[in-house]
């Protein structure tokens, strides 16, 4: 990608998340308002969003073109915006930034400039319309009510789950981060939710009822049996208000479940409109692969990359490790600033052996001697090696190795393995 183009569209971050809508809506009606012409499914949670936006899209992609838009990405900016298997063309977003960049320099003289992740969500409109996609999959970048994404009218809406994170934009309560991501239920648009727990349900179910939209929350209307589960994937029966489906996915842990569950209900509920069969869904299912969510990227010496990135994420993968009887290995870790990385850390107590921590090359990352201080905490293994390739050169030397912590210290041990 041409040098200044990128970025310029990088420096927009130094602006940070700027939690109102109206700039964004300002922002598109000058482009031309890309998003009033898509179909789309648009997908909020603390975790699974993009695991149930993958899987949608795989479904709808056994007879559809369909557009994809996720964040952040693992290795290049251009996986965040996807159509029918190809990433967006780098050509197509310098042309973006060198036609508009006259008019985000405009918005800026007279209120404030559109910042990072609005841009980089009006070019994923803009790339969705032009491409003529028949329908989209839009996952929120951070809550949802005041979400960039949340300009869109979609067919469905789809709340995975609700934990707490980034309280202090959200709200310190599951009911106040509930209030956040339910903001994205439209009117008369349905919504499926994978949420189990109470506070945050009498919340969901109270902004669906207001808005008189269809509420699906799979705790109610599916059920699944033995769960087959393994380094290679997972198989299970799942039976919901529709039909009975033998699952077989790459995906791996229990967590997965409910979001396959979610994923279903979605495709069910778009085959009202749309033709999706039964064998398009279990097909899509079992294509879909999410990078960096207990992705296995060697078998000997075992090395796991897990994007888990905050004290749920920790649970539900440690969990899963149990699961696969995994334990006494090396944990590899570093984490962004605004994390909870001491609360992370405490669910690797008595599984992982030691702790090798790293810094991330991004301006939010944690310093290094902070990592340790935490990781000092918990273990008494604790090495501090400040490169990340070094680290994991070090950490390889184990059996049995688990990176984790943030999708950006992924990308950069993704860059570290590359030949």
């Amino acid at each position: 990608m041409e040098r200044e183009e990128i970025e310029y569209l990088y420096a927009l971050k130094r602006f940070g998340m700027k939690m109102d809508l109206e700039i964004m809506k300002n922002f598109v009606g000058l482009i031309g308002n890309p998003h009033n012409d898509l179909k789309s499914v648009h997908v909020a949670g603390t975790n699974g969003k993009g695991s149930v936006s993958k899987l949608v899209y795989e479904i709808l992609r056994g007879k559809y073109s369909v557009g994809l838009y996720t964040s952040p990405h693992l290795v290049r900016f251009t996986e965040r915006i996807v159509v029918d298997g190809k990433e967006i063309d780098e050509k197509y977003i310098v042309d973006f930034v060198n036609k508009y960049r006259p008019v985000i320099e405009k918005l800026s003289e007279k209120s404030r400039n559109p910042t990072f992740f609005e841009v980089t969500t009006a070019i994923a409109l803009k790339y969705f319309k032009d491409l003529n996609v028949d329908i989209s999959v839009i996952e929120v970048g951070l809550g949802g009510r005041l979400d960039a994404t949340n300009i869109i009218m979609p067919e469905i809406s789809a709340i995975t789950s609700i934990d707490k994170e980034h309280t202090n934009v959200l709200g310190k309560t599951i009911q106040k981060i509930a209030r956040e991501k339910g903001g994205i239920i439209k009117p008369n648009v349905p919504v499926v939710v994978g949420e189990h727990k109470k506070a945050a349900r009498v919340v969901l179910e109270r902004i669906a009822e207001k808005n008189n939209s269809e509420y699906h929350n799979v705790k109610d209307e599916c059920m699944y049996g033995e769960l087959n589960l393994s380094l290679k994937g997972m198989e299970f029966n799942l039976e919901t208000p529709v039909r009975t489906y033998k699952i077989r996915t790459k995906m791996i842990g229990r967590h997965q479940v409910r979001n396959i569950m979610v994923a279903v209900r979605i495709a069910e509920l778009l085959s009202e409109n749309y033709k999706i069969s039964k064998s398009d869904i279990l097909e899509g299912i079992e294509r879909a692969k999410w990078n960096g969510r207990f992705e296995v990227k060697k078998e000997n010496p075992l090395l796991i990359f897990d994007a888990a990135h905050n004290p749920a994420g920790a649970r539900v993968l440690t969990k899963t490790l149990r699961d696969l009887h995994i334990s006494n290995f090396t944990l590899l870790f570093s984490m962004l600033q605004d994390k909870e990385i001491e609360n992370f850390l405490r669910y690797f107590r008595g599984i992982a052996k030691r702790v090798i921590v790293s810094e991330i090359n991004y301006y939010r990352g944690t310093p290094l001697s902070e990592l340790e201080k935490y990781a000092s905490k918990y273990f008494t293994d604790v090495i501090a090696v400040k490169n990340p390739c070094e680290a994991i050169n070090i950490a390889l030397r184990d059996d049995t190795v688990l990176a984790t912590g943030s999708i950006y210290f992924l990308g950069e041990l993704e860059r570290c393995l590359q030949p």
